[in-house]
């Protein structure tokens, strides 16, 4: 598997990327439309076929580049059931599975942050991981009152 942690000091928002492997199918959580450009270079680089584009929910503090990643890669855009976002190809519910060749992600709904928020756990060893978006922070939690 293939993972690379990417921030945007603008917004304060962490994105990943994720992929089978060089060469092999990927996903992006929560990327940020001012760095789309990053993230094209580093796709080009590791010769990833982008499958998914996931927003965790719809984000107050920064411009989604999902829109622009489905115009280019023909990628699915993700969100949860809950979101009343637009121009989505797919949304996921509770428990739901989001496959690669090989890195399978489950959608977990966990409102808090938003009323459309959702965690993505990737099962791992030794212990799973899990894209919270802005439900879990270091040393906090995100913020409840954008509803």
């Amino acid at each position: 598997m293939l993972f690379r942690q990417l921030f945007d000091d603008d917004s304060c928002t962490f994105t990943y990327l994720l992929a089978d492997g060089l060469g092999g199918q990927a996903l992006l959580i929560d990327p940020v439309l001012e760095k789309l450009e990053i993230y094209r270079q580093l796709i080009a680089e590791l010769e990833l076929e982008l499958i998914y584009a996931i927003d965790t929910h719809v984000h107050a503090d920064h411009i989604s580049a999902l829109g622009r990643l489905r115009a280019i890669y023909g990628c699915e855009t993700v969100h949860g059931e809950r979101s009343q976002a637009r121009g989505l190809t797919r949304k996921v519910t509770d428990g739901e599975w989001l496959c690669l060749q090989q890195v399978r992600l489950q959608a977990l709904y966990t409102p808090g942050h938003t009323d459309d928020s959702y965690c993505f756990r990737l099962p791992a060893k030794p212990a799973d991981w899990l894209f919270t978006g802005d439900t879990l922070l270091i040393r906090g939690t995100g913020r409840t009152d954008f509803q």
